[in-house]
């Protein structure tokens, strides 16, 4: 695989015994597979668990409710799906079959920042203790620190108001089906729930921001399975007054993925 350093040169397709595609750095070349064999036990192993991997993150995707909540960058589903596929990687299991547990190995998902170009740290910094769940896991808390404005945090011109977001979404844990020959949800009951707050806007004329409190319920009574996963995510949002009237800034603030439990 080789990158193509040329901000002029946006080439995609096959050329040559070569593919280019892009990514959000550039064009990448790769030479086409000749072997007319067709793929190697390997290789189509591989294939297996990464075709796992997008089918979370694609679950994912769909409980975060991106197209309501419109904070993401054009590339959020492939670096989704990349960090899926490194959790697979580490799942129990013979090589193509491994489980990707998203419960187990989350750790990788911490810190995913919806628009990779404009992490969250750059409008509020400070914001690094993750969300707190009760014993059924369905339900998610959680206190935005004590902020000095000058300080730790970032607004665009014109803003004079921010508000906080408080996000949950499930994503069940995948394993191999030998008789389908294929990656399955082990929880088809429990995919795609998710729920999202958010605080009142809060004037940024203070020197001091006070904590505001933060709290969202995903399945109601229900408890959630252990073989499913509940990402817990946080954002901000920018306000400015407009003739006694708050509206929202468009294209600023972020969104971190802060903790799975």
């Amino acid at each position: 695989m080789a990158r193509i350093e040329n901000d002029f040169l946006k080439l995609r397709g096959s050329m040559g015994g070569m593919t280019f595609t892009q990514d959000e750095f550039g064009t990448i070349a790769k030479k086409k597979a000749t072997d007319s064999k067709g793929p190697r036990e390997g290789t189509r192993r591989g294939n297996m668990e990464m075709g796992g991997g997008s089918m979370a993150a694609k679950d994912l995707r769909l409980a975060l409710r991106l197209k309501k909540n419109g904070i993401k960058d054009q590339y959020f589903s492939g670096r989704l799906s990349g960090r899926m596929r490194k959790i697979v990687l580490l799942g129990t299991g013979m090589v193509g079959q491994r489980k990707l547990d998203i419960r187990k190995n989350g750790s990788l998902l911490e810190g995913f920042e919806f628009i990779n170009a404009r992490p969250l740290v750059y409008s509020v910094g400070g914001i690094k203790e993750k969300p707190s769940l009760n014993k059924e896991r369905n339900e998610v808390r959680w206190s935005s620190p004590i902020l000095n404005r000058k300080e730790q945090i970032t607004a665009p011109e014109g803003a004079t108001h921010i508000s906080f977001k408080l996000g949950a979404g499930t994503v069940s844990n995948y394993g191999y089906n030998v008789k389908k020959k294929k990656y399955v949800a082990l929880e088809q009951g429990f995919k795609n729930i998710s729920a999202i707050s958010e605080s009142e806007p809060l004037p940024l004329n203070k020197k001091i921001i006070a904590p505001v409190n933060l709290s969202v319920n995903l399945t109601g009574a229900s408890a959630i399975p252990e073989e499913v996963a509940v990402v817990t995510f946080v954002g901000v949002s920018f306000y400015k007054n407009v003739n006694g009237e708050l509206l929202g800034i468009e294209n600023v603030g972020g969104m971190r993925v802060l903790g799975v439990c």
